[in-house]
């Protein structure tokens, strides 16, 4: 679970929780106390940021990568800036 809780911090760090307490019933404090480790994160945390990143679901549970079903991760998306998920060149055409 602690891998999973840095990946699930690394995103919550992206978005901040002032937003998250926003979109979901956490609240503030409570997504400050989860980026400090104080307390563990429970499954409606984690769905919030399944649907702020539904791009990086895959690799929030496993850590594992799927670029052409379009599951990344915030690491592969900044190596590979302006290439959609899908792993295609943007404007080319399947082969």
């Amino acid at each position: 679970m602690d891998e999973i809780l840095d990946r699930a911090i690394r995103l919550l760090r992206m978005v901040g929780p002032k937003r998250l307490s926003q979109l979901g019933e956490t609240s503030h404090e409570r997504w400050k106390t989860i980026s400090k480790r104080a307390v563990r994160m429970n499954t409606e945390e984690i769905d919030v940021l399944v649907k702020i990143y539904p791009q990086y679901a895959l690799w929030l549970a496993s850590g594992q990568i799927a670029p052409e079903i379009g599951q990344t991760s915030p690491e592969y998306d900044e190596a590979h800036p302006g290439v959609p998920a899908s792993g295609k060149a943007p404007g080319k055409s399947p082969s």
